[in-house]
């Protein structure tokens, strides 16, 4: 570690959570144009991953007995998963836009799809020759010889290396097949949903396979650990090294808290030589409220939460915070999966619905919300398109939005089916229609309080809470009476009362003692009305009646273009049942959204337990058992661990669909607690780590970030959890950005400001720029990955922004106040950001700098001190996890 480095991430490495961004750059592919244009015959049959397009050319040498021993020659298991896991990626990423299974675009004739077409070649020969390795057309052009394929830029070094072995290998392909071809995504033809397609491997229903045989049994701690070591002997690598305790311990903190722990409890554990430490300190933290904000987060990123409606005016939506505090206590209470989906999509249906239940369904109105669309109608069939979009990849897996406006391109889901699963929804009422008042009407409900409260408290809330709305009106009454007639438009909107009210001091028609009494009135009404003693209300769906309009296909996606009706159904790929729909005799509604819900959460669809299981383990080890987290179709990363993948959902439904089971097996699997130690053998055979032989280092999300900074000052609120949002300070240069400077923004108590970061305000128009430095979630689209950059804004801002210099100040004078010496001081700073101990030589060089700051630049001690707590949150230490 570096003490003082030039800036918080100059020597901490960049660990990138989806491995095609390090493809982005290589958009010209492999051996393009090296060709003239041949004629193939293009025979479509629906898709497939590996067998869905066979493409016949004029090259097929029926009579060469070499050439049909070649295409005959078998190949190990190993050798097959070298090219599922190495080649394969490489192919799918830089190759098939000008070697796929388009005719139109085949470049010179040369199809790299399967092993057949690669030994045919093109109109100049075939593309590998086994008795010249170094001399085929493929070798030569991405070591850039003859040829320079890719154009733009070379391949890297261990990608070129991957495609030499595999030649030399034999060219490997996909097992019992080698003619098989690869879906490249990029024919002319549109999947089918047929058996083939519907053989897909995510398609399938969840077997639970039996844990592989290991030689080495002694590493093993659960059957995870069959899994992962297996694929690693048969590789011949050897995993990682356990992790030391005080890494460990503040891995699993940061995984199930999004806290760091204190030099007190690091020690503690470390000292520790029960065989029981580390599953207490696993029970432990999974028993902490503060588990419940951990997760909570990964959710609301899921579900695009945001506390705003976007577009010009960016409106607040009311109650909605109440929908995050649901999610956290779900969390928290370790509802069972299934339930807790069926809450969301129908809570207000569910035969017996309680106030969670009813608050779980606000999950309808997380989006963005255009209160003056051009197209009424465009608008509202983006807003369900939306809420399929949401519904179906967070919780399937699939992109079936991909579907609305034609048959999806690359996975078998036609249009009709968009449509259908559109029907379950189509009953919803938007969100609002112009005015505050409308999106009260058409997305809340007011709900009484579970338990009694004291009648005479209930009294007094009502009396004052009728006091200020009588003041706002009679002040509400004199102003009207000089609005102009967009301002009676504007008045409509919450947002905008104070601002037209206080344009009237001014004119005198309202002194500025009644403004300012109004102001504050208003904001007192407000926060009554969030939190009244016996009854409240929620943000929630609603729907229009019991009798759903007809759902029509529409034509290129065009609602004012009605095709064929459909009723609601399911994804046909995934041969489900028929949709049985009761309307609820409670509440007025369908019925089709809890009909959806039950299939979804049902252990009998293949999605659902597999996508929330490679979540959990995304969430631990920094990448999924399947990369694109989102996407379990046609276009996405195969499983680099299948089998693991389906023992993992068939536990998940095992054990009543509990995350708390989950994070157990996980956490106490040998796998999880190996450390991040690097190999230079295994790094050649695995670079990319799909095996998972090591730990990877991860870089702190952006809330955790904040919360860390706050944490080890002493200085974070942890006990307040719950109610509504907090607002940070934020500097008149960030406000000014909006459209309406600072509309929208509050102004919180000292106390509420040092909250934990998932109770801040989210603003789609305004966001805290040290969580947005630090990537936080896109809340205009679902969030299953966050990006890992390291960008200049990051250092600068946790140097110069000031909040970190405030709360520099504030961490330095409160440890200036309980340690006698700068020795002490620098010894105790550096144990709460590293957690650990520093060494002498790194309590030396803080001296060091202490000393210079107050000699050479003339600080005072307590601002050298300040300066000095500033550079330890810099450190690469504190900002990454190993």
């Amino acid at each position: 570690m570096r003490l003082f480095d030039d800036g918080p991430f100059d020597d901490g490495p960049v660990q990138y959570s989806d491995r095609k961004r390090g493809f982005a750059r290589l958009a010209s592919l492999l051996l393009a144009g090296l060709l003239t244009a041949s004629v193939f015959t293009v025979t479509l049959f629906g898709g497939l991953s590996d067998s869905s397009r066979s493409i016949e050319g004029p090259l097929v040498q029926e009579d060469d007995e070499e050439f049909l021993r070649e295409l005959e020659r078998s190949f190990d298991e190993d050798e097959i998963d070298f090219f599922k896991e190495k080649v394969r990626p490489i192919l799918e990423a830089n190759c098939f836009d000008c070697h796929g299974n388009d005719p139109e675009k085949l470049g010179g004739g040369l199809a790299l799809i399967s092993r057949r077409m690669i030994l045919e070649g093109g109109e100049t020969g075939p593309a590998v020759e086994f008795d010249d390795i170094e001399d085929s057309l493929l070798i030569d052009a991405i070591n850039y010889g003859s040829y320079e394929m890719p154009p733009e830029n070379q391949l890297p070094e261990e990608e070129i290396a991957i495609l030499t072995e595999w030649v030399e290998m034999g060219m490997p392909w996909t097992p019992n097949d080698k003619n098989r071809v690869i879906e490249s995504g990029h024919g002319h033809g549109i999947p089918q949903v047929n058996a083939e397609s519907m053989s897909f491997w995510s398609f399938q229903p969840v077997s639970r396979p039996e844990p592989p045989a290991v030689e080495h049994s002694d590493w093993v701690t659960n059957e995870i650990d069959h899994f992962i070591l297996s694929r690693l002997e048969n590789q011949g690598i050897q995993p990682a090294e356990p992790a030391s305790n005080d890494k460990l311990i503040r891995r699993v903190y940061y995984d199930l808290t999004g806290l760091p722990p204190t030099p007190e409890q690091v020690q503690a554990f470390v000292d520790d030589d029960s065989p029981d430490a580390y599953d207490d300190l696993i029970e432990e933290l999974l028993a902490s409220p503060h588990y419940g904000e951990k997760w909570g987060r990964h959710w609301l990123d899921l579900v695009r939460y945001a506390e705003s409606n976007s577009f010009e005016r960016d409106g607040t939506k009311p109650f909605v915070w109440r929908y995050r505090d649901y999610v956290i206590e779900s969390f928290n209470d370790d509802k069972p999966y299934d339930e807790f989906l069926i809450e969301q999509l129908a809570g207000d249906e569910i035969e017996s619905p309680t106030n969670a239940s009813i608050i779980a369904t606000g999950y309808y109105r997380l989006g963005q919300w255009d209160d003056e669309p051009a197209d009424p109608k465009q608008a509202l069939y983006d807003d369900l398109d939306d809420i399929l979009a949401t519904t179906s990849q967070s919780m399937l897996g699939l992109t079936i939005n991909c579907a609305r406006c034609h048959d999806h391109k690359i996975d078998p889901i036609p249009m009709s089916d968009y449509y259908q699963m559109l029907a379950f929804f189509r009953n919803v009422r938007r969100y609002g229609v112009r005015g505050h008042n409308t999106v009260i009407d058409a997305s809340s409900r007011q709900l009484v309080m579970e338990e009694d409260p004291d009648p005479e408290v209930v009294a007094d809330y009502d009396r004052r809470l009728q006091e200020k709305e009588d003041y706002l009106k009679e002040i509400e009454a004199i102003v009207v009476e000089d609005f102009e007639p967009v301002e009676h438009e504007d008045f409509q909107y919450e947002q905008n009362r104070i601002r037209l009210v206080e344009a009237r001091v001014a004119k005198e028609i309202i002194t500025q003692e009644q403004f300012n009494r109004y102001r504050d009135t208003f904001h007192q009404r407000n926060r009554m009305l969030e939190e009244p003693p016996h009854k409240f209300r929620v943000l929630c769906v609603k729907e229009n009646n019991h009798e759903p309009p007809q759902t029509h296909i529409l034509i290129r996606g065009n609602p004012h273009v009605e095709g064929d009706p459909v009723d609601p159904g399911y994804v046909s790929v995934l041969a489900p049942p028929s949709a049985e729909i009761e309307k609820p005799e409670h509440i007025e509604s369908s019925g089709r959204r809890l009909a959806l819900a039950r299939w979804i959460a049902s252990p009998d669809n293949p999605l659902t337990a597999r996508v929330m299981a490679n979540r959990i383990w995304q969430h631990h080890f920094g990448r999924g058992i399947v990369r694109s987290a989102n996407d379990f179709g046609f276009q996405g990363e195969a499983p680099t661990h299948p089998e693991l993948l389906d023992w993992l959902a068939a536990e998940f439904v095992e054990q009543d669909w509990s995350l708390k089971q989950m994070h157990r097996i996980i956490l106490r699997s040998s796998a999880y607690r190996m450390s991040g130690a690097f190999d230079s053998t295994a790094y050649e055979k695995d670079p990319l780590n799909n095996l998972f032989w090591r730990f990877d280092m991860r870089r702190l999300t952006a809330e955790e970030v904040r919360d860390s900074i706050l944490a080890v000052s002493g200085r974070l609120n942890r006990d307040k959890m719950f109610g509504p949002s907090i607002f940070p300070q934020l500097s008149r240069e960030v406000l000014e950005g909006q459209s309406m400077p600072g509309n929208g923004w509050g102004n919180s108590v000292p106390e509420d400001r040092t909250r934990r970061s998932i109770y801040i305000h989210v603003k789609r128009s305004l966001s805290v720029p040290l969580l947005a430095n630090f990537d936080q979630a896109d809340t205009d689209f679902n969030c299953p990955v966050r990006f890992n950059t390291t960008q200049p804004t990051q250092a600068l801002g946790l140097l110069n922004s000031e909040f970190t210099n405030s709360e520099a100040a504030l961490f330095a004078e409160t440890i200036s106040e309980r340690t006698n010496t700068a020795g002490e001081f620098v010894t105790e700073i550096l144990s709460r950001v590293m957690q650990r101990a520093p060494s002498d030589e790194e309590v030396a060089r803080g001296l060091i700098l202490i000393e210079e700051l107050q000699n050479e630049d003339g600080m005072p001690e307590q601002q050298a001190r300040a300066c000095f707590c500033l550079y330890a949150i810099n450190l690469n230490e504190f900002i990454f996890l190993d």
